[in-house]
């Protein structure tokens, strides 16, 4: 009763909190009033003022072909490049959604020159997800208030708030864990409706390689031609969703507002050298042509997928099924693998629905070769959601059949990568990407991460390409990635005669408990390929000869990081659908 009491109280508190219909009025009024409404590009000039792009001729090239043209985005700081490059050739519209912004360097940049679009009077629209982005309700008053052609939304703010405290977040932890679960992941970046990118990339200097410390190994996919109409639906379909909040109408953006407690931020495009420089370079024609528009791969059939925001919140079964446009799709492309099966992901803890299909692949075609490529213990971002991967490594080896391949923190092909620029030898990588190829012919790029998380609680978003060209290159850059000298291969450790079979056997009862998994026997570890011997599959009989066993978490210094792993795996396998 005491616990019911409670929980009315709190949640009277923020009703009481939330602004009135008056007050909402009231700041829209002063938000319009606030916004520059100064545009610098005559009126007359319909192109508004932007700079020439080799990309349009492309475009059109689409047109009178029928055939879309895709260019893979590999190394983060082109991703950046081409973005900023599109920002300055708009002429009617740019379209953002994404699950994390962050005002780094590379989120700052990008947010100036969206200002200067605006301000050539180019519509700008942004949805960012608003539980792990900005968090400082100052500059999102400064930016609902910067022009009125730049708008911002939020999707599904926690208590109606753009910022969530500590408080916050634990409250919803114990209130409202349904609402505080469901998130928008989808990436997505569309100019004027010709040209889209789609991916794994958020904006924050980890994902553009300008993070000193960190860096995400991740991929986004240029896609021009009439794809970028099914991007512009679907982003209008979020845009105009109940769940999608102005900036201005949260509560604690409102306050500060009202209360002309706005950021008054320097908005010059690039504070550092490095951006400054790149900004310069999105000006070139010649390099911006021969980097994306030269290399742009006329693909056969491509379509665009995304779920419906109503996914996350429609509870009529029959709906529900109907909105999990991504999960279902992919649940489709695997069981239609015939000869060989690619996938990459920053987290291999496979959802329900891709374990079946895994399993219903490898019991009906066992002769297709399934390929993992994924995170280490030393390189991911989230070794909590390792140690659940870590639990089912024998599930995924003996009744899937695949090759799991994890990236090392440290790859020696990191130049390759991420250029030599900006990292040192302390710098950190980490597997972002998320993409699977389908007998070498079909291929998906976006934001699922082929998890319960992506499968249930979060929208998400793809590129689905048939291709051999394309699926060949992507293929390549992925190879790169499970090579021995970026990756170390998980197989079963050597059989000991008699004690690796009543092991095996307790450790299989050990593994299926949600709780209490704790035989400390392990099935498989970490190996790397002998420096003169030849690479193998993991069946072969000399296998062992070839390769040097590394035990489960190399490379990994921090002692507390493996048992809390080890912990995690053994402890906290109930938690696993909402990691």
């Amino acid at each position: 009763m005491a616990r019911i009491t409670v929980t009315i109280i709190f949640f009277s508190f923020l009703i009481a909190c939330h602004p009135s219909k008056e007050t909402i009025r009231k700041v829209n009024e002063l938000t319009y009033i606030k916004k520059d409404k100064a545009i610098n590009c005559p009126l007359e000039n319909k192109y508004r003022c932007a700079i020439d792009t080799p990309l349009e001729e492309l475009y059109k090239q689409t047109i009178i072909e029928n055939k879309d043209r895709i260019t893979l985005l590999e190394k983060g700081e082109d991703s950046l490049l081409v973005r900023l490059h599109l920002i300055k050739s708009a002429q009617i519209s740019i379209d953002i959604q994404t699950f994390i912004w962050v005002n780094d360097e590379a989120g700052h940049l990008i947010i100036a020159e969206l200002l200067e679009a605006a301000k050539r009077g180019v519509k700008v629209n942004i949805i960012i997800d608003q539980l792990f982005s900005m968090g400082n309700t100052w500059l999102l008053a400064e930016l609902a208030t910067l022009h009125q052609n730049l708008n911002i939304r939020m999707f599904n703010p926690l208590f109606n708030e753009a910022h969530t405290s500590k408080f916050d977040f634990f409250s919803a932890i114990t209130c409202c864990l349904y609402n505080l679960n469901r998130r928008m992941h989808n990436k997505l970046f569309l100019v004027d409706g010709k040209y889209g990118i789609n991916g794994g990339r958020n904006y924050s200097d980890r994902y553009f390689d300008w993070d000193p410390t960190f860096n995400y190994r991740d991929r986004d996919a240029l896609a021009i031609g009439a794809v970028a109409q099914q991007m512009k639906q679907s982003f209008n379909e979020f845009w105009h969703a109940k769940w999608i909040i102005p900036l201005e109408n949260l509560d604690d953006v409102a306050y500060r507002i009202l209360n002309n407690q706005e950021n008054n931020s320097d908005w010059i495009v690039g504070h550092q050298l490095h951006s400054v420089k790149l900004n310069l370079k999105s000006f070139d024609y010649n390099s911006i042509k021969q980097k994306f528009a030269d290399t742009a791969i006329a693909v056969d059939e491509v379509e665009y997928f995304s779920d419906s925001p109503d996914k996350l919140f429609v509870k009529n079964k029959e709906s529900q099924n109907k909105y999990k446009q991504m999960s279902l799709k992919i649940k489709e492309l695997i069981l239609s693998a015939d000869d060989s099966l690619l996938l990459q992901t920053p987290y291999l803890v496979l959802s329900k629905k891709a374990y079946r299909a895994l399993k219903s692949l490898h019991k009906k075609k066992p002769h297709v070769d399934i390929d993992v490529s994924t995170n280490s213990l030393s390189s991911t971002d989230a070794f909590y959601v390792y140690a659940i991967s870590y639990k089912h490594k024998k599930k995924y080896l003996k009744n899937l059949g695949i090759n799991i391949y994890e990236f090392k923190k440290y790859p020696e092909d990191k130049t390759l990568m991420f250029g030599n620029k900006y990292h040192n030898e302390n710098t950190r990588f980490g597997m972002h990407a998320k993409s699977i190829i389908i007998d070498e012919y079909t291929s998906l790029i976006g934001s699922h991460n082929f998890d319960h998380r992506s499968d249930i609680l979060n929208t998400e978003s793809g590129l689905i390409i048939k291709s051999k060209q394309l699926a060949a290159q992507l293929k390549h850059y992925i190879d790169i990635d499970t090579h021995p000298r970026n990756s170390w291969i998980i197989a079963p450790n050597k059989k000991i005669p008699v004690l690796s079979f009543f092991s095996g056997m307790i450790a299989s009862v050990s593994r299926s408990l949600p709780i209490l998994d704790i035989w400390p026997f392990r099935y498989s570890s970490s190996f790397q390929l002998i420096d003169g011997k030849q690479a193998l599959d993991i069946g072969h009989p000399d296998f062992y000869n070839n390769y040097e066993n590394l035990g489960n978490f190399p490379d990994v210094d921090l002692p507390s990081k493996q048992i809390q792993t080890i912990i995690i795996s053994a402890f906290a396998g109930f938690a696993e659908p909402i990691m």
